[in-house]
């Protein structure tokens, strides 16, 4: 049996050197003639890890291609679908297929959602209407489903979280955190007295009392349910609410954090803005002259970002591309269906450079990713990260800021995935870098 140390995966991922580890996993499937027992940990784990391995790398096509091949044998092994080993690797067949609508931008799931949908069929078949595999399934499919369909997925998923679970249940705040946020992200636009904010308001506040009781301000979960719920309760005009939350929110960061991070400058623009509502023009100033420090450095970083929209994944284009000879197809329509698999082809050579602006735009889309509080996506963004992170250990050295700051902000995934081996080893990096810079 092989089985991946778990510090060379890490180094791995730092350095972007994959092969070695996936030709090993590859063999170890082929030469099983893809008829492995999936009912033993070793090999549900060799699995996942080839599966992030080839997310790592963006080879989407190659692993839906690999992970169908052992699907199809194991179907033909067991001559049946309702079974817990084909489920299992129709997990991830479902979790390629969906994370690769993220890359470069946000991309039709149709596919993803109809593999989740079959896997929901089935996982009810094997684990009854009630379980936590059907929550994360049903969230999954909220997230995918557009701004329609989406709240009648996470209703599911919360009246299933209401039966199972207990309000001392940390997988329950996990599972409110993710429903209310998706929902905030899902609702963007709406007024004040909308009932979704007030709907959402109440189940991320549940998810904080539960946070409070268990789990330290500094937690990753704690400040993204205090960060999310600050914003609904900006949207209801609950304006002092609101700056208590976030207040608190970005003193913890500044605590984890260098000073230019991108969420302590998003956190600060926040409180700008809610300062001004209120009026309170004594500190608006303090927070201004702090927040005008930090600009310079965030109008470089943000060079090379177009779309913004809550609706989409930032938009990778870089700047000069997209205003250079805007008027030569003025008057004509954009036939996006034609123009669509240009768009990508052109993000994914642009993000194949290595230079300052591409390691800037990744980090924007991871951090933009890491707003919407999914914790399927965090892959997705410890995936963006890691490229940032290659890029600029390239240019600026092992140890410089900013470098330290992206292994600061995998950490913090890390920690929200509750994956504490990597956790441990990051900030094992990040202290040896420091020693290393002072030195």
């Amino acid at each position: 049996m092989i089985s991946v140390n778990k510090k060379d995966l890490f180094q791995a991922k730092l350095t972007g050197n994959f092969l070695n580890l996936e030709s090993q996993l590859q063999e170890y499937f082929i030469n099983s003639n893809n008829l492995l027992d999936f009912t033993e940990n070793e090999t549900k784990n060799n699995l996942n890890i080839l599966t992030k391995i080839y997310l790592y790398q963006r080879k989407y096509d190659e692993a839906k291609q690999f992970i169908n091949s052992i699907l199809e044998a194991k179907i033909k092994q067991l001559g049946e679908k309702e079974n817990s080993e084909v489920a299992f690797i129709l997990e991830n067949l479902a979790f390629i297929t969906y994370l690769e609508t993220y890359y470069p931008f946000f991309q039709d799931t149709t596919e993803a959602k109809n593999i989740y949908l079959q896997l929901l069929e089935i996982q009810k078949q094997l684990y009854g209407q009630n379980s936590l595999k059907i929550i994360q399934i049903l969230i999954v499919i909220g997230v995918i489903s557009n701004q329609k369909d989406a709240p009648e997925f996470l209703a599911q998923a919360l009246d299933i979280c209401d039966r199972i679970l207990t309000d001392n249940d940390i997988e329950l705040a996990y599972f409110l955190w993710q429903i209310g946020s998706t929902l905030l992200d899902k609702c963007y636009s709406f007024g004040a007295k909308s009932s979704e904010l007030e709907y959402i308001e109440v189940v991320l506040t549940e998810s904080l009392e539960i946070c409070q009781k268990y789990l330290p301000e500094s937690h990753p979960l704690y400040l993204s349910c205090m960060i999310n719920l600050a914003q609904t309760k900006h949207h209801l005009t609950h304006y002092e609410s609101a700056e208590k939350l976030w207040r608190k929110s970005l003193a913890e960061y500044e605590k984890k954090f260098y000073p230019f991070h991108p969420q302590i400058f998003n956190l600060r623009y926040h409180l700008i803005v809610n300062l001004q509502m209120q009026s309170k023009h004594e500190e608006l100033t303090e927070f201004k002259k702090i927040q005008d420090n930090y600009r310079e450095y965030h109008q470089k970083r943000i060079k090379g970002i177009v779309f913004n929209d809550p609706d989409f994944d930032t938009t990778l284009y870089p700047l000069e591309d997209i205003l250079t000879g805007e008027d030569e197809n003025q008057g004509l329509d954009f036939d996006f269906a034609t123009e669509y698999e240009k768009m990508i082809e052109k993000q994914r050579e642009y993000l194949s450079q290595d230079n300052f602006y591409v390691a800037n735009s990744l980090e924007n889309s991871a951090y933009e990713n890491l707003r919407k509080s999914e914790l399927f996506l965090l892959t997705e963004v410890e995936t963006l990260f890691l490229r940032a992170l290659q890029i600029k250990s390239k240019i600026l050295g092992h140890n410089h800021d900013e470098v330290l700051d992206i292994l600061a902000s995998l950490a913090y995934v890390y920690e929200l995935q509750q994956d504490q081996d990597s956790y441990k080893l990051c900030l094992q990096k990040i202290a040896q870098l420091k020693i290393t810079k002072q030195s």
